[in-house]
């Protein structure tokens, strides 16, 4: 993509990012600018801190031209001189990004932005969506793998990342038929890993909620989520929608039970008869097909934490 051609001159097309002295320069030399992108930790303590030190130091090389950062969904888009865009989210990669030091960041950073190529090769990478699964949904998955491909020594196994106690995120491809799980094998032949699929995902995620719409209905004291009857519970994976919602309970932490993947209920911890209205239709959803988990979790900083756990039906059936 000509939007990227500039991070290959940024890095020198493979060759080694520390290099030796430049050489003398001639009485006739242009100056050269220069960027350095070891990014130091005080960058990454926070999606605008890091957005700011992009828009700072990436525009003007090459043919990116601009960054716009957008607060409310946490994702920057890059504006080429030749007119492409794209918008990468930054909550995956901070998080990838603060475990490598030094030269190693900026090669984290440039697979990060360079994402969207490998997409643009293969469709199937863009209706990719993030899915909530309860815990165990993994163990009982592998025991059923593990008779379908009996005779096979390394069966396949699904695509996960931990989300919070007890839930993780999936990956499913959305078919216009059909969804389907992403396995270790299809990921392999993607050439990507889980953290850069996830990356991946939550762009799709955005774009597909902006087609869909994301609606807020009202039962008794507390509310609940309507997409498309498929994918509501995916919601979990949207900082800035439950930053909104914190911010419309003065401050108040997000309490919300996510039942299935078409019932996502919440209210906040200060509601006190919405906490005890949610805990009830959370027991007595905890045993319909396809529960995730009758579970309270508390949002807040940007993470989810076990709130309250709720009786489970002794029928109770997880998928």
């Amino acid at each position: 993509m000509r939007v990227f051609n500039f991070l290959k001159k940024l890095f020198g097309r493979g060759k080694q990012m520390e290099q030796g002295p430049p050489a003398p320069a001639t009485p006739d030399a242009i100056p050269i600018r220069t960027l350095d992108l070891n990014i130091p930790d005080e960058a990454l303590q926070d999606e605008a801190r890091f957005a700011t030190y992009l828009q700072e130091r990436l525009p003007f090389f090459g043919d990116l031209i601009r960054i716009d950062y957008d607060a409310n969904v946490g994702s920057l888009t890059l504006h080429s001189r030749s007119g492409d865009t794209m918008t990468k989210f930054l909550n995956n990669a901070l998080l990838a990004l603060r475990e490598k030091r030094g030269p190693a960041r900026a090669h984290a950073l440039l697979n990060y932005l360079n994402m969207a190529e490998t997409m643009e090769d293969n469709s199937e990478l863009g209706s990719v969506l993030p899915v909530l699964k309860a815990r165990d949904f993994i163990d009982v998955a592998r025991q059923q793998m593990m008779h379908a491909f009996k005779d096979e020594p390394d069966p396949p196994q699904f695509v996960y990342l931990d989300e919070t106690e007890g839930l993780i995120k999936l990956f499913v491809v959305n078919g216009e038929t059909n969804v389907s799980y992403v396995m270790s094998t299809t990921l392999d032949d993607w050439g990507i890993d889980a953290r850069e699929l996830a990356e991946l995902a939550q762009g799709n995620l955005q774009k597909f909620l902006d087609k869909t719409g994301l609606q807020i209905a009202k039962r008794s004291r507390f509310q609940y989520i309507e997409v498309d009857g498929q994918f509501e519970s995916s919601v979990a994976f949207l900082p800035s929608f439950w930053a909104q919602i914190q911010e419309q309970s003065n401050g108040a932490a997000p309490i919300a039970a996510f039942l299935s993947r078409d019932k996502v209920f919440f209210t906040h911890e200060k509601d006190v008869e919405g906490l005890q209205l949610l805990e009830l239709i959370s027991a007595d959803l905890s045993d319909v097909p396809y529960v995730i988990s009758p579970d309270q979790y508390r949002w807040e900083n940007g993470r989810w934490t076990l709130f309250r756990r709720v009786a489970r039906m002794e029928a109770a059936s997880r998928h």
